[in-house]
């Protein structure tokens, strides 16, 4: 009965009892027979007694409401009181929504939970629905439609993201229930709230731990604290071969392979119990019996009170590991391609040789073979032909070696040979001409037949070297001077060799501190045309002014530059300069038309030259055409896809372009006649046997014919007899230079006219 349904009963209950009284009343003092005095004081009377018995009723029944009152009153501050206890123990928070009026209640608590201040929420959804994660707001919105179409009490329950004051969002969880009036329409939605940040992380790291124990390839054995199995995972059951059903409540025990003492579990339990944590390698036994190495790992787990809870083994099959150790040490110390020692073993070998020369008085020698020319077989042929060439001058080799010997491949086309048994130098010899001449017969691969030659360096010990850094510095050397002397040959290690290195050590240095301190030059050589007997330009050359020895000839410094990568450094310094100068000149209107550079094979690979020449033109301003670059021929056949591709820019920053040392080197002419150049320059070893020499004059005659029908202009260097200048004019060559017309020299000592 609600509050309206019982004053409706009250009141009616009081109207009928005062009918009733008045009723019976007059008709009790109808009845008595009295006057009208008595009857006039009889219904005074009447009345009081109707007053006293009706206010008696009312103090009766507004005590006792009001009696009730309090104590629903109290009952609701005792269940207020409970609920905050239990919303702030819990640190939920609260909401009520009065759906009628659009308010909504937000408690202290749920503002703490976002690190707001009570009332920062307002009474309304817009500030709160400005929290909801946009990701989650469809979903949320979704499900509140669901909801408020029920008729009927509902209950809910929704987790969503909240931002948080200080900027990250808040994982919560929202439970609560839909009230709805007589008519069944929502009239009020009520929950809490609290925050699940932390559960939902424990829960995906839970899952992630879960999903590593299943798919990790390592097996994981659990086992309580009577050592009794209790959990296993997939790779357990894969490495052992026990399946789940067979191997619970099991010992450990029963994976013993009988291979290790009690003292070894000994030792295995007292870390375990001192530590926490064992590892170490076991040899345990599978179902089928088949012992087998693993690298295991125990640890104690405790629990929230220190308490020993169970043990954890995780371990891994290394028998595959174990195999895989011995390849890799053959890996280490054999050649893969060859299967012969490589330098590792191989000085190793050298230095237990050095070691037993030393403890016996023995006498013995290394041999380092090398192929001549084997790039060339690699870029024409490929690498797999060539691993192929590799794989059979390692055979070969080895058939001329007797049990006291080593061979072995240090890399590349290199073959080392430590000839313990070869006591004396013509030993050594014979050993180093028989294996040069075994690769004399022709190599049939993929196919083809293919030759080659090889060079040979010897180092003999103790004499020329006690250590292993010696024995190979020397052999290489020795090496070297084979190389020098014409290759297809031997080569003994001397002293001279290393001084010569030493010298060329001492030289890189100095040609260094040169480039850092300015003693370098650039001396200017004529350039004549033959037609007119004009000077037309200049070559510019570079010298090294040195401070004690004065001026160093090129033919010492430029292969030492060129070998240790400087003269890319020297290129761009000479370019440079040389740009200047032909500025200075043309300002003081010399007429001479160009300035030649010689452009490096190293600085001419690296392919940024284009951008090099650009720069230095715009920083001098040098007209292009006034530059022309000298490019060596076997720097253009080295790559000629690129160099063709790099000239095309050079051309079109509109400097000339010439060949140097044309016929030198093993040029294409299909690439030769698409290559952008103006000009060939006729190597002067050709022009030195002119006239009489008939293969140079055959050679000069072809080469200005075949430059002339491709219009390009030749040049002669090297012209030093009028002689050779007579007939290089009756060859229709165009331009010459040389030490006839003048040599290089100084800008300040050039004469220009």
């Amino acid at each position: 009965m609600n509050t309206r349904q019982g004053a409706l009963r009250l009141t009616l209950t009081y109207l009928v009892a005062a009918a009733l009284w008045i009723v019976a009343s007059d008709m009790l003092l109808a009845s008595l027979d009295l006057t009208a005095r008595q009857t006039e004081q009889a219904h005074v009377w009447k009345g009081l007694v109707f007053v006293l018995l009706t206010g008696a009723l009312l103090y009766v029944t507004i005590s006792r409401h009001l009696h009730r009152q309090v104590r629903i009153g109290k009952a609701l501050r005792a269940s207020e009181e409970r609920l905050s206890l239990a919303l702030s123990a819990t640190e939920d928070g609260l909401w009520d929504w009065d759906l009628r009026r659009q308010s909504i209640y937000y408690s202290p608590g749920y503002h703490a939970l976002l690190g707001l201040a009570d009332g920062d929420l307002g009474t309304g959804r817009d500030q709160w629905q400005q929290l909801l994660h946009p990701d989650d707001r469809p979903a949320y919105q979704r499900a509140l439609h669901t909801l408020m179409q029920a008729s009927q009490d509902t209950p809910y329950e929704n987790s969503y993201r909240l931002r948080h004051r200080d900027g990250s969002y808040r994982w919560v969880m929202s439970r609560g229930r839909l009230q709805v009036d007589g008519q069944g329409r929502p009239e009020r939605f009520i929950g809490t709230v609290r925050d699940i940040t932390q559960r939902r992380a424990d829960a995906d790291s839970l899952r992630q731990a879960a999903a590593v124990f299943e798919s990790t390839q390592e097996g994981v054995l659990v086992t309580d604290t009577r050592q009794t199995i209790v959990h296993i995972n997939p790779a357990f059951s894969r490495i052992t071969g026990y399946s789940e059903a067979e191997i619970l409540g099991k010992h450990p025990t029963l994976l013993k392979s009988g291979r290790h003492d009690a003292a070894f579990y000994q030792n295995l339990w007292h870390t375990l119990q001192t530590q926490g944590i064992w590892s170490g390698e076991v040899w345990n036994r599978r179902k089928n019996g088949e012992i087998y190495p693993q690298w295991q790992c125990i640890r104690a787990i405790h629990g929230d009170h220190g308490l020993l809870s169970h043990y954890v083994a995780v371990f891994s099959d290394i028998s595959v590991l174990k195999h895989s150790q011995r390849e890799l040490d053959h890996l280490a110390h054999h050649d893969p391609l060859s299967n012969l020692p490589n330098r590792l073993l191989f000085s190793e070998r050298v230095e237990h040789a050095l070691q037993r020369a030393e403890r016996d008085a023995d006498r013995g020698a290394v041999l380092v073979v090398d192929l001549d020319h084997f790039k060339h077989i690699n870029e024409s042929l490929g690498h797999n032909v060539g691993d192929l060439l590799l794989k059979a001058t390692g055979e070969r080799l080895a058939r001329q070696l007797g049990s006291g010997s080593t061979l072995a491949r240090l890399g590349g086309d290199e073959f080392a040979i430590l000839a313990e048994d070869c006591a004396q130098a013509e030993q050594a010899a014979h050993l180093a001409q028989a294996l040069i001449d075994c690769l004399h017969a022709p190599f049939l691969l993929d196919g083809q037949e293919l030759f080659i030659s090889a060079s040979a360096g010897i180092c003999l010990y103790p004499e020329d070297a006690r250590t292993v850094d010696e024995v190979l510095r020397n052999v290489d050397s020795a090496l070297f001077k084979a190389k020098s002397s014409g290759r297809e040959g031997f080569a003994f290690y001397d002293q001279e060799q290393t001084e010569y290195a030493r010298q060329r050590v001492e030289l890189i240095a100095g040609l260094r501190h040169a480039l850092e301190n300015g003693e370098l030059r650039v001396h200017y050589q004529p350039l004549h045309c033959l037609g007119d007997n004009r000077m037309i330009g200049v070559e510019a050359l570079v010298r090294w002014q040195h401070p004690q020895r004065g001026l160093v000839p090129p033919g010492e410094f430029i292969p030492v530059a060129e070998d240790s990568g400087m003269i890319s450094a020297i290129d761009a310094w000479v370019l440079e300069e040389a740009c200047r100068q032909m500025v200075a000149w043309r300002s003081a209107g010399r007429s001479l038309q160009f300035v030649a550079v010689n452009i490096s094979s190293r600085l001419f690979s690296r392919g940024e030259l284009d951008q090099r020449v650009a720069q230095v033109l715009t920083d001098t301003g040098l007209p292009a055409d006034c530059l022309e670059l000298e490019v060596t021929e076997s720097a253009v056949m080295d790559d000629p896809d690129q160099a063709q591709a790099l000239l095309e820019r050079l051309r079109s920053l509109g400097v000339r372009l010439a060949i140097d040392d044309f016929g030198t080197g093993y040029s294409s002419l299909a690439r030769l006649k698409r290559l952008p150049v103006h000009k060939l320059k006729l190597d002067q070893s050709f022009v030195a046997g002119l006239p009489h020499d008939k293969d140079d004059l055959a050679i000069t005659h072809a080469v200005i014919a075949l430059a002339h029908n491709m219009d390009m202009k030749v040049l002669a260097e090297g012209v030093e007899r009028s002689e050779q200048l007579e007939h290089l004019r009756q060859l229709g060559c165009d331009y010459v230079q040389g030490y006839l017309l003048g040599r290089p020299l100084a800008a300040a000592d050039l004469h220009l006219g």
